[in-house]
């Protein structure tokens, strides 16, 4: 081989090594969002369950307090704070600013599917109130027996399990399947874009060990709530 053959092929292999990553699709980034918003979701749901578990030491007595009562209303109360936090996460802040905490970070934004702007307080509160429903029946399907918020707060002749199994379907089509609007964007008249307004590095430093404290929190929730129902451990809700 020439020397001139040799330093173009050399010239050929390093800019083959050097060829720049391609983008994560929109699609790909929204995952990633989910992911964000899931894990500062979990960080509200520990905040509701420790002002609980302050509140029941408070109120109740040695003898009382590890109960079953206690691992019930540890769940319940941090699913109430955590679906609070989705309602304004994902449904006014978006709306009035255009992303949720994760989709900032991953620098997407909500946008409406006509004029390419934030869809307004309004329609954000509404597709927030979807998602929280959509979440808060996707949990029914554990075959754990959680006291979701419906559950408690809705009558017995109320709670057909056919949709906890929908609402998982629901939720799991739009990251399965090759579509671009979800059934919240589809509700609200949204879509999800590209945007240049992301997170600083400073803010992801500070997120990232609330997610971490979070993800504890969850972690120690559930492990109580385990050992105190693993009986029930099992048993898939029935569809009627």
């Amino acid at each position: 081989m020439s020397e001139r053959q040799w330093e173009t092929s050399g010239t050929s292999e390093a800019d083959e090594l050097e060829l720049p990553e391609e983008p994560l699709t929109v699609r790909q980034r929204r995952r990633d969002a989910l992911l964000h918003d899931a894990l500062v979701f979990c960080s509200a749901f520990s905040v509701g369950a420790l002002l609980y578990a302050l509140a029941a030491v408070v109120r109740e007595d040695d003898e009382t307090f590890w109960s079953v009562g206690l691992s019930d209303g540890l769940i319940l109360s941090g699913l109430i704070a955590g679906e609070l936090f989705l309602l304004w996460n994902n449904g006014v802040r978006q709306g009035i600013r255009g992303h949720s905490i994760g989709k900032h970070r991953t620098g997407l934004q909500v946008v409406d599917v006509r004029t390419g702007r934030p869809s307004g307080w309004l329609r954000g509160l509404w597709r927030g109130v979807v998602a929280v429903g959509l979440l808060d029946l996707a949990l029914a399907v554990l075959p754990i027996g959680l006291p979701t918020v419906l559950r408690r707060l809705t009558p017995e002749a109320w709670h057909v399990g056919a949709f906890a199994y929908l609402a998982v379907l629901v939720i799991l089509v739009p990251l399965l399947l090759p579509t671009d609007r979800g059934l919240a964007d589809r509700l609200a008249g949204t879509q999800v874009v590209d945007s240049d307004d992301v997170t600083t590095a400073h803010h992801r430093h500070a997120l990232a060990a609330i997610d971490a404290v979070g993800v504890i929190g969850v972690l120690v929730v559930f492990a109580l709530y385990l050992s105190f129902l693993w009986p029930l451990m099992g048993r898939l809700p029935s569809l009627w």
